[in-house]
C-alpha cells in the first residue's frame, strides 16, 4: 500500500519463497515528497493483517541549490589578493581555508566536493567534506601539499554539493587564485674573511680567525619573528664542529664560531660544510645550500721552534755532552690554536757511531696539559741516547701536534743541533 492506495498485489498458492517477498513501486508513484508505505496480508481464511505503523518514505529528486548565482568559495581576508604563498600555508598549518556560501538547505549527509584546477571544469577533485549532525559548519580546507604538488600559477577553486539522496548540484562559479608556494632554496651562508672560489666553495686563512670565525646568514631570506635560525659548522671531527642558534647580537644574522672549531679542519684534504636551517612556526625545517670551506694549511714558519736550553749559538747551535749529565732539555713556546688535550709526538734522530740512523721517541700521543697550554711544553732527551750518537755530527729534534683528535698531525720546525764532546 502506497499512500493508502494499493499499488502492487501478489498471490501465492504454494508455500511462500522468502526471496519473493518484495514489490516494485511503479515509477509514476515516486513523486517528490513524503509517502506512507505499508502492506496487508490476506490469509486463505479471509482474515487480514496489516503492518503498522506505515513507514514514511521521502522522495528527493531536487539537487541542492547553491547560494546566490552559484556563488564561489569565500576565502579569508588575510589571503591578500587571493595569492597563496608558502608563508601563508605555513601560517595556516599547511592548509588553505575557505567557506562554502550557505546554500538551500544544508542537511546532515550532504557532501561538499572541492575542485582545484587550471580550468574551472569541476573534474579534478581536491577534497570533500560530509556534513553531520555534529558538524554542519560549511568551512572547508585545501591541503597545502596538494596545492604545492599542483605547481605555481593561476588556479581555479570550485565546488559542488551532493545531498544524501545522491542529487548533485551545479558546479559553482570559480574563485581565481594565484599560487606562489614552491619552496625557494635558502641561499648559502658566507664566512667573514673567507675567499669564495665559486661553485659553493671557498678558502679561509686560519691565521685571520684565531679569535673565531663569523658565519653570515643572507638578509634576503624570508624570516618571520618566530622563525629560528640555526647555523652549522660541520667539521672533520666533533671538536672541529659547532652548532648555534644564538646570533652575535639579538635580531642579527651573524653567528660566532669559536676558535676551537677552526684548527681541526686545517688541510686541503678536508672541507667544513657551513649551512643553516630555518625552523618555521609550524615546525617545518628548511635547510640552506652548503658552503664548502677549505681551511688553508699554516706554514711551518708560523709555528714556534723547539730549542735546547743547553745548546750554544745561533744558526746551528752546539751541544756539548759534558753539559748534559742528566740529558738535554728541549722546550717549545705555546703555538697558535694551542689547546689542552691536543695530542703531541716528539722524537729525535741522529747517526750512531757506526753511521747508522738512530731514532728515539721522546713521547707519543701525549695530551697537552692545561699548564702547558699557557706555559709551553718541555721534555728531556735522555743522555743514554746522546751517548750513542756520533760526535761532531748533527742530530735533530722535532715535534708534531694533532688538532683533530689524533686523526692527523701538523709538523712544526725541527731543531738541528751539532753534538760535541
Amino acid at each position: 500500500m502506497w499512500d493508502n492506495k494499493e499499488v502492487v498485489r501478489k498471490s501465492f498458492s504454494t508455500p511462500i519463497d522468502v526471496s519473493e517477498l518484495f514489490a516494485h513501486i511503479p515509477m509514476a508513484e515516486l513523486t517528490e515528497g513524503s509517502h506512507g508505505l505499508f502492506y496487508t496480508v490476506i490469509f486463505s481464511s479471509g482474515n487480514e493483517n496489516s503492518s503498522d505503523p506505515p513507514i514514511t518514505v521521502t522522495i528527493d529528486k531536487t539537487p541542492p541549490v547553491l547560494a546566490g548565482s552559484k556563488d564561489p568559495l569565500i576565502f579569508p581576508n588575510d589571503l591578500i589578493g587571493n595569492r597563496v604563498t608558502a608563508r601563508y600555508l605555513e601560517d595556516h598549518g599547511n592548509k588553505l581555508p575557505a567557506t562554502v556560501p550557505t546554500y538551500d538547505l544544508p542537511k546532515p549527509g550532504d557532501t561538499i566536493f572541492l575542485y582545484w584546477e587550471t580550468l574551472p571544469v569541476g573534474s579534478l577533485s581536491a577534497s570533500e567534506k560530509t556534513l553531520t549532525q555534529a558538524d554542519m559548519i560549511l568551512d572547508i580546507e585545501f591541503d597545502g601539499d596538494m596545492i604545492v604538488g599542483h605547481g605555481d600559477g593561476k588556479r581555479y577553486a570550485t565546488y559542488r554539493v551532493q545531498d544524501r539522496a545522491g542529487n548533485l548540484s551545479e558546479l559553482s562559479d570559480y574563485a581565481e587564485l594565484t599560487v606562489d608556494a614552491q619552496p625557494v632554496p635558502l641561499v648559502m651562508p658566507s664566512v667573514e674573511k673567507s675567499l669564495p672560489a665559486g661553485g659553493g666553495t671557498g678558502t679561509l686563512d686560519p691565521l685571520l680567525v684565531t679569535d673565531g670565525a663569523v658565519v653570515v646568514v643572507p638578509e634576503e631570506i624570508d624570516l618571520q619573528p618566530t622563525d629560528v635560525v640555526t647555523v652549522y659548522w660541520s667539521g672533520f671531527v666533533a671538536s672541529a664542529s659547532h652548532e648555534t642558534s644564538t646570533p652575535i647580537e639579538a635580531g642579527d644574522l651573524k653567528f660566532a664560531i669559536p676558535s676551537t672549531a677552526i684548527p681541526g679542519n686545517i688541510g686541503t684534504d678536508r672541507q667544513v660544510e657551513v649551512y643553516y636551517t630555518v625552523t618555521r612556526t609550524g615546525g617545518k625545517v628548511e635547510t640552506s645550500e652548503k658552503y664548502s670551506l677549505t681551511i688553508l694549511p699554516i706554514a711551518d714558519g708560523r709555528f714556534p721552534k723547539l730549542k735546547c736550553d743547553q745548546a750554544i749559538g745561533t744558526g746551528l747551535p752546539t751541544l756539548s755532552l759534558s753539559s748534559v749529565p742528566a740529558g738535554a732539555d728541549f722546550s717549545i713556546t705555546p703555538w697558535v690554536y694551542v689547546k689542552a688535550g691536543q695530542k703531541m709526538h716528539m722524537w729525535a734522530e741522529g747517526v750512531d757511531k757506526s753511521g747508522v740512523d738512530l731514532p728515539i721517541d721522546v713521547f707519543v700521543e701525549r695530551p697537552l696539559t692545561p699548564g702547558e697550554e699557557s706555559g709551553g711544553v718541555s721534555a728531556v732527551l735522555v743522555r743514554s741516547f746522546l751517548e750513542q750518537l756520533k760526535v761532531n755530527e748533527q742530530f735533530w729534534v722535532d715535534i708534531e701536534v694533532s688538532f683533530d683528535e689524533g686523526e692527523s698531525y701538523l709538523n712544526f720546525r725541527r731543531e738541528n743541533v751539532l753534538l760535541v764532546e
